[in-house]
């Protein structure tokens, strides 16, 4: 007699050998015995089919039914196509059921005449064999004594009452057909479809508050551990989700619970990702259409239920941008054309570099400001960086009249890759870097280069003072500029870096320096190319190391404050990476020199924990997802970064720590230093008694020692 088949239940098979026997035993001892269980082998490689074949022979309410590997989805669909039952439960074939678990669906199913029947599962591990009680797989709280409902009831909630899968539902067999509901052949999140767009759709859905599954965790083979080979499944499945509730009509009742969960499965996907790469790759996706045109981050704030997915999805915008970033900076290089070149009679005296890019309103009161410079042997290079207003052509009519003029045409590169590619050409004995939107007394580098050669000195410093055009400025930043303390004259760097930090009155900024070219090429370093900030390790290191630096107290330099130039823009990531690229660039620089003492150790390293300070106040004031923007770093300056900038309390530790270490290095090298000079010193005293010997002497001493012979 041919049994009356109430609840189908559908379970996809793949490589679960070590648990498939515990899934069928467990469904094999349930109180209620009118069931089908279709079991669809998905060209597992193990003994798995081999096993399903011994239970079907056991049992015949067991069917078993093969593909070839296509995922769970496809699976599914098949156990569906032949399923005879009145409800269709879908299990996971390394999973184990309590033994009432069908009794129960079955007794609420019929009771409520519901389309969805929810009931709740725990967590096993498998390592551990402990449970975990957990509370997100059915959420009672919300639905209370509310025992059958639809997405009326709860419209913010109804997608997130129970957990995507289809394990903790069961389904009334007519419903899914009358919809023509089916999962997607996805390689993972292949049910968020399947089961979203039933809650959403369902006009008649009741709840269990019991644990009836036992979802097992821990596995080293299952489809949630192979995410990383098929990462983008999550999107290809909420986007179909999205257009399937719009074309029903239906989206705007259940927009804010779609909302949420798509979020909520995004910020889950990417969490169960380790491989770096591969969420790069989900990044790179999240900006594309099929993701974006969700318009998911495009509400209120107060629109979003759960502000800590909507914070760290908008974070991983933030990181996109710093890959955006980061790719650009590895193309810089030195790709750029020289399209007019200065007709130079003799070696400059000095050459002014002005990167150029997006200031047309200002750039000719600049170059104003440099053409007319009382100190005529001068070679003005201007580097157009990609600038998309009409800069070019205003470079280009001052070089009709002024042969001085070389330009330089490139693509966007930032500052730094322009001064840099600027010192290039340049062949001054000094060199001044110049703003393009901010103006030079027109007796600068004549007194700056006559001090200069006259002292013979590496650098000079000097001061400046700020103006605006469309705004008043306060007196702090009139003043930032205009030292009130007083500097020696001439001196080595170190000693005008001590005391200018020492009085708060230490400046990076590049236009408040007249250089040496030969002192910067000796040093080997430049701007730091991609970064913000840039001046801080150039200045540093060049003063620093100069044996000779003067300092005119003089406002030389006239600085613009303007509306969306790098000095008025509002603080992001890149300020922070910026003072954290000046630190690291600093600190590795010190560390191969070896005549900095106890003194100059102390307050090099008191100005770089400044400068981390700034990075890390910067870093708090940014909102949740931009602090997200550091992930986008590699793997090493990631774990640097972390322990540097965003995790502010160990810092000064490992910074004091990293000091010692320095400071036992130099200790070493000074002693080893004065070991040298005193072996020196006995070397030089034995070369004089020597000398002091007369020829006649070792003359002899030679016709002696023959004789001997």
């Amino acid at each position: 007699m041919q049994m009356d088949v109430k609840i189908s239940i559908i379970i996809p098979v793949y490589n679960v050998e070590d648990y498939l026997k515990e899934c069928l035993d467990s469904l094999l001892r349930q109180t209620f015995t009118e069931f089908e269980i279709i079991c669809i082998d998905d060209g597992s490689s193990d003994n798995s089919l081999d096993i399903l074949k011994k239970y079907q022979l056991l049992d015949t309410r067991i069917t078993v039914l093969n593909q070839q590997h296509q995922f769970a989805g496809t699976a599914r669909n098949k156990g569906i196509s032949c399923a005879k039952g009145e409800y269709l439960l879908f299990l996971d074939a390394d999973d184990f059921f309590e033994k009432d678990m069908l009794e129960k669906i079955y007794e609420q199913g019929k009771k409520t005449q519901a389309q969805i029947i929810l009931f709740d599962a725990r967590k096993y591990h498998q390592l551990t064999k402990e449970y975990d009680e957990v509370t997100y797989y059915l959420r009672n709280e919300i639905l209370k004594d509310k025992e059958i409902f639809n997405r009326h009831d709860f419209p913010d909630d109804i997608l997130t009452l129970s957990n995507p899968a289809p394990w903790t539902k069961c389904f009334l067999k007519k419903f899914i057909l009358e919809e023509k509901l089916l999962f997607q052949n996805l390689a993972n999140t292949n049910d968020a479809y399947f089961t979203i767009s039933a809650m959403a759709i369902a006009d008649r859905i009741t709840w269990i508050d019991t644990k009836l599954v036992n979802y097992r965790i821990g596995l080293l083979q299952n489809t949630q551990s192979h995410k990383e080979k098929n990462p983008l499944c999550f999107i290809d499945a909420y986007r179909a989700i999205y257009d399937e509730l719009n074309k029903r009509g239906i989206y705007h009742e259940v927009e804010r619970s779609f909302v949420k969960v798509a979020l909520s499965s995004t910020v889950y996907c990417m969490n169960s990702i380790h491989d770096e790469k591969v969420k790069k790759e989900i990044i790179y996706a999240l900006q594309d259409n099929k993701f974006s045109d969700m318009n998911l981050l495009n509400y209120p704030e107060d629109f979003y239920l759960n502000k800590r997915d909507y914070n760290s999805v908008r974070g991983y915008n933030c990181i996109y941008k710093e890959y955006q970033i980061m790719e650009k900076n590895k193309q810089i290089c030195d790709e750029y054309e020289v399209t007019i070149k200065a007709d130079l009679h003799q070696q400059p005296f000095v050459s002014v570099i002005i990167p150029i890019y997006d200031v047309e309103k200002y750039l000719p009161a600049c170059l104003e400001s440099i053409v007319n410079q009382s100190l005529k042997n001068i070679e003005i290079i201007c580097v157009i960086d990609g600038s998309p207003d009409h800069c070019q052509k205003i470079v280009e009519s001052y070089a009709t009249y002024d042969d001085r003029i070389t330009m330089i045409v490139q693509r966007n590169m930032g500052l730094s890759a322009s001064r840099n590619h600027g010192f290039k050409e340049a062949k001054g004995e000094y060199v001044y870097f110049m703003d393009s939107d901010d103006i030079l007394d027109y007796n600068a580098l004549k007194e700056l280069y006559d001090f200069s050669m006259k002292e013979n000195l590496d650098s000079v410093y000097f001061d400046a003072s700020c103006f605006a055009d469309d705004f008043k400025l306060n007196e702090k930043i009139l003043d930032q500029y205009h030292r009130k303390f007083s500097y020696p004259k001439v001196c080595m760097g170190i000693e005008l870096f001590r005391k200018m930090n020492e009085n708060d009155e230490y400046r990076v900024s590049a236009c408040l320096q007249f250089n040496k070219r030969q002192h910067i090429l000796n040093q080997h370093v430049l701007f730091h190319e991609g970064v913000l900030h840039e001046d801080n390790a150039f200045t540093t290191i060049n003063l620093i190391t100069a044996k000779k630096v003067g300092y005119i107290h003089k406002d030389y330099f006239h600085r613009r404050y303007r509306e969306n130039s790098i000095m008025t823009k509002k603080e992001n990531f890149q300020n922070v990476y910026g003072y954290y690229i000046a630190f690291k660039d600093v600190y590795q620089f010190i560390q191969d020199l070896d005549w900095i003492y106890k003194s100059e150790n102390q307050i090099i390293f008191d100005w770089l924990l400044r400068i981390l300070t700034n990075a890390r106040d910067i870093f708090a004031r940014l909102d949740d997802a931009e602090k997200s923007s550091y992930l986008g770093l590699d793997f090493t300056e990631k774990n640097d970064f972390r322990i540097l900038v965003s995790t502010p309390g160990y810092v000064k530790s490992e910074l004091i720590f990293k000091q010692q270490r320095l400071q036992q290095t130099f200790d070493e090298k000074y002693e080893r230093g004065l070991i040298i000079k005193e072996l020196r010193t006995e070397n030089k005293q034995l070369k004089k008694s020597i000398n002091r010997l007369k020829p006649s002497t070792w003359i002899k001493y030679i016709k002696r020692h023959i004789r001997i012979k």
